[in-house]
């Protein structure tokens, strides 16, 4: 599901979560971190054990960018190995591998539900949380116990993401608690689940919600929900894969350990140590160390819930210097389309934060390592600031190394957030360049605000010239 944080599911979805962890036996990951921004930066990583920047090219816009059919996609080789695969997600307008991405070619599984979803949920209804008569969620529930069904005596993997109850708001999500539950109950009662290894997971919290303001808010971005149920006689069959798991829960894991995990079904052999194929990623079936860093799990400064950040006043200079360096980061990253975009400037800089060198903590979950490996030395530090911009009082976070030595920020893309809607202000460029919403502000609004602005200013003026001839006119006597 979308933009839903592991508190955020126990606090809409009590029943399901209830139901997961009581009948069920799942386990939660509590200490599972995001690696990036979006739904694109945590699937690609669990579907394909890479970032979007380690991949070919693929973004709308750029210059040799491709499809993204010839990825590693772990369904290949489910389906290598005899699987019968299905991948789908609803809101096909804003698809994860298709809005930003220019999304594939041919169809990447065996069955494929993006040809429906652009049939279906174009159609007015005036019920906008249906297909007929039937709600969107039940519709891929439905598809899903149809693959069970068809297939039976065939290994199966299915991967299916439901956005549509949660991805602009969480308000919607109670809706779907008793479906969820449902759903859950039918598979485990038919037998579904007897030989299936569950996964229901979130990509991440919300990111443009008011709670996002806080740093409750930004803690549960960071931490969204990812849960794992293994059949009932694999538990039995091994304990000590089940004791990791449980161990591992309290523990730092990521994407990259989901996709690991995968890899492991593919070479699974009870009593052997299995090696993992990157040093940032561990199978969750091996016990990931306790004190795990962010560093050695490649989760980034900016992204890291396990960092400990000290308040600083936004007046400091360095602050400024700081924060005005990044509006000229946005200017400059958005500077092809200077027509089109706005140029921003600094409105205000809401907060500010360095990254401590407290050598009582480490950058684990928790741990008494007091080799905190932060990177922070004396002769670098890490900031991060959230701010605003105009035209648009747009609300951006970023953490940015500094270097006293030349007095620069390193400032990345991929360490910036934005943190409020930008809903259709950045609409000129959405189709040229999906990219830039985040930042472009356009041109267009700023002259329909001044004509605007123009034409009340106007109004008044003449409502006062006429209040003014009136009452002139009626202090005349004949």
């Amino acid at each position: 599901m979308c933009s839903l944080t592991r508190m955020t599911f126990m606090r809409f979805l009590p029943k399901t979560y209830s139901y997961l962890i009581k009948e069920l036996g799942a386990i939660v990951m509590k200490g599972y971190n995001i690696v990036g921004d979006g739904t694109p930066a945590a699937l690609f990583p669990i579907l394909t054990g890479q970032t979007e920047r380690e991949l070919p090219e693929s973004r709308r816009g750029y210059a040799g960018a491709q499809t993204v059919d010839d990825f590693p996609w772990i369904w290949k080789q489910f389906r290598n190995n005899g699987y019968v695969t299905q991948w789908a997600e609803d809101m096909q307008n804003v698809g994860t591998f298709q809005y930003r991405l220019l999304g594939f070619r041919n169809p990447p599984v065996d069955h494929f539900g993006r040809p429906f979803y652009r049939f279906a949920e174009p159609q007015k209804t005036s019920r906008p949380h249906c297909f007929g008569s039937i709600t969107r969620l039940q519709v891929m529930f439905d598809w899903i116990r149809n693959l069970f069904d068809m297939y039976r005596h065939q290994p199966k993997f299915s991967y299916l993401f439901h956005s549509h109850y949660s991805h602009d708001s969480n308000n919607r999500l109670p809706y779907a608690d008793n479906e969820l539950l449902a759903f859950l109950q039918m598979m485990h009662t038919n037998g579904y689940l007897d030989h299936t290894m569950l996964v229901i997971m979130t990509d991440h919290g919300a990111r443009f919600a008011s709670l996002r303001k806080t740093y409750q808010g930004k803690l549960e971005e960071r931490l969204p929900f990812m849960s794992i149920r293994m059949p009932r006689k694999f538990q039995a069959q091994y304990p000590t894969i089940m004791r990791n798991l449980r161990l591992n829960s309290h523990r730092l894991t990521t994407p990259f350990d989901i996709h690991e995990t995968f890899e492991h079904l593919f070479d699974f052999h009870s009593n052997d140590h299995y090696q993992s194929k990157s040093n940032r990623s561990i199978s969750l079936f091996e016990l990931v160390p306790e004190n795990r860093t962010c560093e050695q799990a490649d989760v980034a400064q900016h992204w890291c819930a396990c960092y400990n950040w000290q308040d600083i006043s936004t007046n400091e200079l360095i602050i400024q210097q700081y924060s005005q360096a990044v509006v000229d980061f946005l200017n400059k990253f958005a500077s092809e389309y200077k027509q089109e975009c706005a140029t921003l400037s600094l409105f205000r800089v809401n907060k500010a934060s360095q990254l401590k060198n407290d050598n009582h903590r480490s950058n684990s979950i928790h741990s008494n390592d007091k080799n905190s490996s932060l990177h922070q030395t004396n002769e670098s530090r890490f900031y991060q600031i959230q701010f605003e911009t105009k035209p648009g009082e747009a609300r951006f976070e970023v953490t940015a190394e500094y270097d006293p030595k030349t007095k620069t920020f390193d400032i990345q893309r991929r360490h910036l957030s934005r943190t409020n809607k930008y809903g259709e202000t950045s609409a000129c460029i959405a189709q040229k360049r999906p990219d830039l919403r985040e930042i472009c502000y356009c041109s267009s609004l700023l002259i329909n605000t001044t004509i605007f602005s123009t034409t009340l200013d106007m109004n008044n003026k003449i409502k006062t010239m006429i209040g003014e001839t009136a009452v002139n006119a009626s202090s005349v006597h004949p």
